[in-house]
């Protein structure tokens, strides 16, 4: 049997209240996450047809069997 220090208890307290990330690192990752999606969602509404292009031409050479 293994026991549990006060300090794991404590340890494993604050993992389940997800409190280990600091505030700045979240709202950092948070931010930059919803920076991508807006990119692309930019990208999708502007250049789609392109893309859809692209992706048609890049497929091609990839699975040319």
């Amino acid at each position: 049997m293994t026991m549990i220090t006060e300090r794991q208890s404590e340890a494993v307290e604050t993992a389940a209240d997800g409190t280990r990330m600091p505030r700045g690192v979240r709202l950092g990752l948070t931010l930059g996450i919803a920076a991508l999606f807006t990119g692309a969602l930019y990208l999708v509404a502007v250049r789609g047809e392109a893309l859809l292009v692209d992706l048609s031409a890049l497929g091609s050479r990839l699975w040319c069997f």
